[in-house]
């Protein structure tokens, strides 16, 4: 397993069609980011701000599929954000497919610095199709990674399935699109069942970041 640090600047950022977000997010006082799942052409991050971001600007943007604000505490606010690069190919689902994700995300004034984990091809494929879409990230160094492999690897494999699936159904739309009930009648199971493994993943989740 290699891991790879690279740099996408600001105007690349622009290039792949996300620019608006990242912009919301530095207006509510970017504090962190984390990677909770990759799409290749899109993510699902977890960002936590100084203050609550600016909901209805978020809402519609063209890049953010789905967002949840999951924790509100007086110092900051906690969100969870699927997007979509709207300029980026569909097609970079497949190189994607290889790496584990990226790690450790940080965010300044220039653009953003991450860490692609994965074999050497997954990411030398990958730069190569950011490259062919007209995106040019800075390679600035490649190595050994000894990191943890996931974060959803901290869940079991139920949780996961039912969490990825509240999540697919709307559980964690503002306001709820879906119940327990709900998501336990798609699953077959019960809603208590349903409630413990929700539970039990979200705090497995959250306590990998605070």
């Amino acid at each position: 397993m290699r891991e790879a640090e690279v740099i996408v600047s600001d105007t690349d950022l622009e290039a792949m069609g996300v620019d608006g977000l990242l912009s919301l997010a530095r207006e509510a006082g970017l504090l962190t980011v984390e990677e909770l799942a990759c799409r290749g052409n899109g993510a699902v991050l977890q960002v936590e701000l100084e203050t609550k971001i600016d909901e209805e600007r978020l809402t519609v943007l063209e890049c953010v599929d789905e967002w949840n604000r999951v924790v509100e505490r007086d110092d900051s606010h906690v969100y969870v954000i699927s997007f979509t690069a709207p300029e980026l190919p569909e097609g970079l689902e497949e190189t994607a497919a290889d790496l584990v994700g990226t790690c450790d995300p940080v965010v300044d004034d220039g653009g953003a610095t991450m860490s692609v984990v994965g074999p050497h091809d997954a990411i030398s494929g990958q730069i190569g199709e950011y490259e062919r879409a007209g995106v040019s990230p800075t390679l600035q160094r490649i190595g050994g990674y000894e990191g943890p492999e996931y974060p959803l690897d901290e869940l079991t494999a139920r949780q996961r399935e039912v969490i990825e699936t509240a999540w697919e159904m709307g559980y964690y739309e503002v306001p709820k699109e879906v119940s327990a009930n709900d998501i336990a009648a798609e699953m077959d199971l019960d809603s208590s069942t349903v409630n413990e493994h929700l539970q039990r993943a979200e705090r497995n989740l959250l306590g990998q970041f605070l």
